[in-house]
């Protein structure tokens, strides 16, 4: 009876966490790279349309972001669309 409680035990675990890994690939594969557009101007429009990124911060639009990305001189992806 122990025996069985610890297999269903250890099943539900190692299920657990290839459901996790699951969710992190599906994540890391909407990813992607910022239209970066900013041309001579050095200017966003200021649209409304927030994107996530890959530094869990939301920016007003992906220009902004493409801007912060320079500014801290650091690589700043899409996460997605939308808000974090």
């Amino acid at each position: 009876m122990k025996l069985i409680i610890i297999v269903s035990v250890m099943t539900m675990i190692v299920l657990c966490l290839l459901s996790d890994t699951a969710k992190t690939s599906a994540v890391s594969a909407e990813e992607r790279e910022p239209k970066c557009d900013i041309g001579t101007t050095r200017r966003c429009p200021r649209n409304y349309d927030p994107v996530c990124g890959s530094d869990q911060c939301t920016y007003e639009n992906e220009c902004l972001l493409c801007m912060e990305s320079q500014k801290k001189n650091i690589h700043i992806r899409v996460t997605k669309n939308g808000r974090c």
